[in-house]
C-alpha cells in the first residue's frame, strides 16, 4: 500500500465513528440493523477494519443513519522557483 494511499486513514475515520456506535448494543441485534452478522459486528468493534471495505463502512453508517459526504479539494504546494 502507497503511504500517500487516503482509503485507510478514511476507513480508519470512519471505522472509530462506526465502532463507537455499535459499541454497547448486542451483537445479534446491531448484526440485524446493520444486515449483517455477529462476527462482522464484532469485527468492527475491535478495530479490524483490513476486513471491510470503505463502500462496506460507508452503507454502514447510512444505515446507522449518518450522512455520509466526501470532500475533495486539492492541496496546496508551494510554489519552488524554477533552477537557473
Amino acid at each position: 500500500m502507497r503511504p500517500d494511499d487516503p482509503i485507510p486513514a478514511l476507513k480508519r475515520q470512519l471505522g472509530e465513528l462506526l465502532a463507537q456506535q455499535v459499541a454497547n448494543g448486542n451483537g445479534d441485534d446491531m448484526g440485524a440493523f446493520l444486515r449483517t452478522d455477529r462476527s462482522r459486528v464484532a469485527d468492527l468493534r475491535n478495530g479490524r477494519l483490513d476486513r471491510f471495505s470503505l463502500e462496506s463502512l460507508i452503507r454502514f453508517a447510512d444505515r446507522l443513519r449518518f450522512d455520509v459526504a466526501l470532500d475533495v479539494k486539492r492541496r496546496v504546494v508551494p510554489r519552488r522557483p524554477w533552477p537557473g
